[in-house]
């Protein structure tokens, strides 16, 4: 029953975004084209959560988990992803990934509790593919939940992801503006008030590293 109603939430979350998105005439990729240039996307029909990961739910009742294209973008050229083993329990809150480039890492933290049935092998294999497809190959887990019904309402889907993406662009623009040195954001701002995020993560230092993780990963 609960598997059901869990269910008969997501379609139900699926139909009204597919409406709103037809009503608006806007893409299934909706673009925020006013702070971040070219602008950041998310999917129709996929959970976000606040540290931002996604989930996308499989018809086996599984999850796909994976980074966001932002923090992705931020991160430029991924040169390395650790990865837990498939068999592992993950749990909110706790990281489950880390991402690299270079020396410079971030962590992926987990919005749900589950137990991990696959990893993605490709992506571990080949992590400097990972910002060509961030929301259909590019996943990090598949994973087994253990409380869907309490976890999914927790998180984002539709338009309350649409208004969550203006504020995180706009904490992020007020996160960089005054700590990066000129030369890291020559050319970045637009004349037109948009900033591009591409690669930021290689001019932050340590300091900026964990504010950036605690302030917009691990929440």
């Amino acid at each position: 029953m609960v598997a059901l109603m869990v269910a008969l939430t997501f379609l139900a979350a699926i139909v009204i975004d597919s409406l709103v998105r037809r009503g608006k005439a806007v893409r299934e990729t909706v673009e925020l084209t006013s702070i971040i240039r070219p602008a950041p996307r998310y999917p129709a029909g996929y959970f976000f959560s606040e540290g931002h990961a996604w989930l996308n739910l499989q018809p086996s009742g599984n999850l796909q988990l994976g980074l966001d294209e932002m923090i992705g973008r931020l991160m430029g050229k991924v040169t390395m992803i650790q990865f837990k083993n498939t068999g592992e329990e993950v749990h909110k809150g706790e990281p489950v990934a880390v991402v690299y480039q270079g020396e410079k890492k971030i962590r992926l933290f987990s919005p749900i509790d589950g137990v991990i049935v696959k990893k993605n092998t490709d992506m571990e294999k080949a992590p400097q593919k990972f910002m060509e497809e961030p929301y259909r190959t590019n996943w990090f887990y598949l994973i087994q939940p253990k409380n869907l019904s309490e976890d999914l309402p927790k998180l984002k889907i539709a338009e309350k992801t649409r208004a969550w993406w203006s504020q995180e662009l706009s904490r992020l623009r007020e996160f960089v503006s005054g700590k990066l040195p000129q030369n890291a954001l020559a050319g970045a701002t637009l004349t037109d008030g948009g900033t591009s995020i591409d690669g930021l993560v290689e001019h932050f230092n340590d300091k900026m590293m964990e504010e950036f993780e605690a302030q917009f990963l691990r929440r």
